[in-house]
């Protein structure tokens, strides 16, 4: 009988790896996730506790995408809602 050696998420206990590296990078996204959240929730009012959520973990989930927009390249942005709408039709 193996012996299979798993990781749990700190912040995700629902969610188990099967490496300690995949654990600690699900684990950085949702404190990503968390504190975008919290700052669009003090920055834009009106949105809703689901809308923050998801806007927080949209952003953690794509970070590098963004980070390339923030540095001066925004059609990285547009590139990647082009090829979303194709696969999308």
């Amino acid at each position: 009988m193996a012996v299979v050696t798993l990781f749990m998420s700190d912040r995700d206990i629902s969610r188990t790896f099967t490496s300690k590296k995949e654990a600690d990078e699900y684990d950085k996204m949702l404190e990503l996730a968390e504190a975008v959240s919290h700052f669009m929730e003090q920055k834009v009012a009106g949105l809703s506790e689901q809308q923050v959520e998801e806007i927080g973990l949209v952003f953690a989930r794509n970070k590098d995408l963004l980070a390339q927009a923030i540095k001066g390249k925004a059609d990285v942005l547009f590139a990647t809602a082009d090829e979303t709408a194709e696969a999308e039709d």
